[in-house]
């Protein structure tokens, strides 16, 4: 774990911030197992804040790279996936109500990892405006929907991320590759393009 947080022999606090969100699921799940919601609240919004804070720290420091930024993917993806968990304890209702928004809010992705691979011969996370969106809102469901009693919040993710993912396998069939497009629907651009700009 050490080497996580060491780049190039020097400690990079960003990626301890990342490491720290996915740490934070645990004690999230034993709240909820320990039945207080409140608390576990609490600390899941700590850990949603470390997603902002690493890459601020990063950038500030002068210590972004292509390791911190792939870190803070995969840990993106775990906690995206304990959300799920989050959601059935804190909120049970929710689970037997909204079946189908639950599935596309989070088997999209997982589908699309393997479709992205296929398609473009390795797995593309684009940065769209779409997947930005959708990743603030499945973020914020949780304390979105405690704050204003509002379920609505799921099917408004889901139907998010599901069209950002659709958008993203469309830009790759129509050969697109440029992670840092702001939307699949302008001119393509591939990766090798987009690398020699």
């Amino acid at each position: 774990m050490i080497s996580w947080i060491m780049e190039d022999g020097r400690l990079k606090l960003a990626n301890l911030v990342t490491l720290t969100r996915g740490v934070l699921i645990a004690p999230i799940l034993a709240l909820l197992l320990l039945d207080q919601p409140g608390r576990a609240l609490g600390v899941y919004l700590v850990a949603c804040a470390t997603d902002v804070v690493d890459g601020w720290l990063a950038r500030r420091t002068g210590q972004a790279s292509a390791f911190g930024a792939q870190l803070d993917a995969a840990v993106d993806n775990v906690f995206s996936l304990a959300i799920l968990a989050f959601l059935v304890l804190a909120l049970p209702d929710l689970a037997r109500t909204h079946v189908t928004a639950l599935v596309v809010l989070f088997a999209a992705p997982l589908a699309y990892l393997p479709l992205s691979r296929l398609l473009g011969g390795r797995v593309l996370m684009f940065h769209f405006w779409s997947a930005k969106a959708g990743a603030f809102l499945l973020f914020m469901l949780w304390p979105l929907i405690v704050l204003t009693g509002w379920n609505g919040w799921l099917l408004l993710a889901a139907a998010v991320v599901g069209l950002s993912r659709a958008e993203q396998l469309l830009y790759i069939l129509r050969g697109g590759g440029d992670l840092d497009a702001p939307h699949g629907f302008g001119p393509v651009k591939t990766q090798e393009k987009a690398a020699g700009a």
